[in-house]
Order: structure tokens, then C-alpha cells, then sequence
């Protein structure tokens, strides 16, 4: 028997009492799991197994078939607070699928549990607006990219490798260069002052060794910034789906604050 956390990345029915989850676990990585009569008011693991739950399950690892049968499970964490927020939620959905369809398969990812965790337990701890001007989400894409082998420099220009005293002079997600000001020259930079005002953010607290800025200038920016950057190296094969509701939900946000 293993007993391990797990983070629900994705859940879907499979009959009419039944669901498969694909949970993220601390010890064996992304395992599916064939959950029987999940959906009956009585079921022993309701609430447990609900998408971005962290909870401890215990099963047999059967090497011989895709889907796993858990024998407990008890919630940990169900992020209660994140939940309030439609826009942290959308976001929080969109880590998880891209953990699902790009991380390692078949293999224990202790630091993308790590990662992913203290992120869901970080949007938990904000207080106020949820106007997605934290740099969490972004945080998480920067670290992620890192942990993946995608290293972004953001301390010095990738050209004449001066320090950065400022903010960029321009970005470029398909190779992850940055440019200082004076490289830059006349021309005119592609990316959007936020996004490269963002980035600078993003460095700093880095090297002040906070997770994540409390204030993001641009979030939006930076966070479709980086995205293009990561899939920009892992590819575009696996569509994320939750980027098209994390879309609506900005739009939504964005209207209801003016």
C-alpha cells in the first residue's frame, strides 16, 4: 500500500456513480485513479477528490493497468479561500492542466508538488482584491520554466550582458532574450511596458527572496508572457483548455473594475 498526498489536477465522470482523477502525488507523481460510486451522497471520499484539493490518499499500485483504485482518502487542504476567487481559481486551473499534460509521466515529482502546492497555499493567503494583480501565478510559470530546464535570465541583458538597473528594453517569448535599452536602440520593443515593467518586478523579488510580489504591474501581461515562453519550448501539441475560461474570467474582472 502507498499513503501519499495528492493534488487533484483534473476530474471527470466515467459513469453515472463513478469518476477518474489525475492527481499530482508527493511520492509516484501524476497518477490516475478510478474512483467507484464517488458521486453517492454517502461516498467516503466526497470532497476529497474535488479538483485542486490537497488531500492524503492511500492505494495499491498496480503496475499492470493506467487506473488506480484508492482505498481512503481524507482532505488535507480544499483551499477554501481560492475558491472565492473566480479569477485565482481560473488561474490555479490552468497550473494544474499544464502540470498534467507537460510534466514527467511515470516518475515521482517531489519539487513540481512542492511548487504547485505552495502556490495554491499562497493564493489562499491573499487578503483583499482579487483583481489578479498578485504575482503568483506568474511566479509559479517563472519557477516552473526553471524547473523544467528553461532558465529566464532576467538579470542582464542577453546581448551586451550588462546588469539590468531597470526594467528591460524589450522581451522575446520564442527565445527568452532579454535586451537592456541601449541594445534596444531606435526600434521599437514588442513587448508592452507592463509586461517589461513586470518581469524587473518579478527579479527583484527574486533576489529579495520573496515568493511572489504582492503587486504585479501588468499581471496579465507578464503571465501571457511568460506563457508564450513556456510553450514557446515545450511545444504546442497539448492544448490547455482552461486558458480559454482563464480569458473569460479576465474579461469579466476587467469589466466589473471599471
Amino acid at each position: 500500500m502507498i499513503k501519499t498526498r495528492a493534488i487533484v489536477l483534473h476530474r471527470f465522470a466515467y459513469s453515472d456513480s463513478s469518476f477518474i482523477v489525475k492527481a499530482l502525488t508527493e511520492e509516484c507523481g501524476v497518477v490516475s485513479f478510478i474512483i467507484k460510486g464517488a458521486k453517492r451522497k454517502e461516498s467516503p471520499f466526497k470532497g476529497a477528490l474535488d479538483p485542486l484539493a490537497l488531500s492524503e490518499v492511500v492505494f495499491r499500485q498496480n503496475p499492470n493497468t493506467e487506473l488506480q483504485f484508492i482505498k481512503e482518502a481524507s482532505i488535507v487542504d480544499w483551499h477554501a479561500s481560492l475558491r472565492q476567487s473566480l479569477l485565482y481559481l481560473a488561474e490555479a486551473q490552468v497550473m494544474a492542466e499544464i502540470v498534467l499534460r507537460y510534466a514527467p509521466q511515470g516518475v515521482p515529482l517531489p519539487d513540481e508538488f512542492q511548487l504547485l502546492e505552495g502556490s495554491l497555499k499562497a493564493f489562499d493567503s491573499i487578503e483583499g482584491s482579487d483583481d489578479g494583480s498578485s504575482g503568483i501565478f506568474a511566479r509559479w510559470l517563472l519557477d516552473i520554466c526553471d524547473l523544467w530546464g528553461y532558465h529566464l535570465e532576467l538579470s542582464q541583458c542577453s546581448r551586451c550582458e550588462r546588469p539590468f538597473t531597470e526594467a528591460p528594453g524589450d522581451f522575446f517569448p520564442e527565445s527568452g532574450a532579454l535586451i537592456c535599452k541601449s541594445c534596444l536602440g531606435v526600434q521599437s520593443a514588442r513587448a508592452k511596458p507592463a509586461t517589461l515593467a513586470g518581469l524587473r518586478e518579478l527579479y527583484l523579488a527574486e533576489k529579495n527572496g520573496l515568493e511572489a510580489p504582492q503587486y504585479l504591474k501588468g499581471a496579465f501581461f507578464v503571465e501571457n508572457a511568460l506563457l508564450s515562453y513556456l510553450r514557446n519550448h515545450i511545444g504546442f501539441l497539448k492544448e490547455i483548455h482552461s486558458l480559454s475560461w482563464l480569458q473569460e474570467v479576465r474579461k469579466l474582472c476587467s469589466a466589473q473594475s471599471t
